[in-house]
Order: C-alpha cells, then sequence, then structure tokens
C-alpha cells in the first residue's frame, strides 16, 4: 500500500513536470485581458472533493455503490467544464493563482503565478486548452 501511494505521488511529479515541459513550448501571446474575479476558492471546492472518501465508511455494498455513483457524477462534472484542470497542487506546490477572466467576448480561466488586481490589463498569455491561460513567467 505505501509502495502504490510512494509510486502515485512519484508518477503525479512525473507528470506535472512534463505538462509544465510541453507548456514552456507553446508560444505566447501578448492579449488584452479584463480579470474579472479572483477564483482561488475553486482549489477549495476540487480538494474538498478528494477529501470526502475519507468521510465514508465502506461496510455495506449498498454504500459502495452509492459512494461509487457519487464519485462518477462529481468526475464527470469536472470532466465536463474546464475546472479539470484546476488541481489544488498548482497552488500548494507551485503557487499559482486562478482568475476568470474576459478575453474579447469569451471567458477563460487564467493560471498566474503573478497577483493580479481586477483590472484590464495586457498579459503574455498562451492557452492550454479551449478556455485555460497560464501567464508567460520568461516575457517578465
Amino acid at each position: 500500500m505505501l509502495i502504490t501511494l510512494i509510486s502515485a505521488i512519484i508518477v503525479g511529479f512525473i507528470l506535472v513536470f512534463l505538462l509544465f515541459k510541453t507548456i514552456k513550448s507553446i508560444v505566447p501571446s501578448e492579449e488584452k485581458i479584463i480579470i474579472t474575479e479572483f477564483k482561488n476558492s475553486e482549489y477549495l471546492s476540487f480538494l474538498v472533493t478528494y477529501i470526502l472518501p475519507f468521510l465514508v465508511d465502506l461496510t455495506s455494498i449498498r454504500i459502495i455503490i452509492s459512494f461509487s455513483i457519487l464519485l462518477i457524477l462529481v468526475a464527470y462534472l469536472y470532466m465536463d467544464t474546464s475546472l479539470f484542470c484546476i488541481n489544488p497542487l498548482l497552488k500548494l506546490f507551485f503557487k499559482f493563482n486562478l482568475y476568470q477572466v474576459k478575453m474579447g467576448d469569451k471567458k477563460y480561466y487564467l493560471i498566474s503565478k503573478n497577483k493580479h488586481n481586477i483590472t484590464s490589463t495586457k498579459l503574455n498569455v498562451k492557452r492550454i486548452c479551449e478556455d485555460i491561460l497560464i501567464e508567460d513567467q520568461n516575457g517578465q
């Protein structure tokens, strides 16, 4: 059990390293962005999802089945929204902040190591997926 946990942690860090290496290869673009909301509270709601299994007593088949259905539903909702990219480890280990921003008429989540006020600004950003941006740290 302990070996599995340690292996999972090591694999997780390797995957994060590979993700950051891939993100580094994306060419940034300077964009006019309107920061509309500070969203670090999203990390907490994501984390609560992972704490929930520790609070459930999985002693009967009925509880296991109902809990499995709940977890599948939560997983579906996270995968169906852009929030599957929001991971509490980004805040805890890498000190990223999360913002909701507008660029043109579309809303995005911005991941940034910098603290920003709710304002309009020009930033060098990289588009990670359809609605996730990360602020380029090299352009500063």
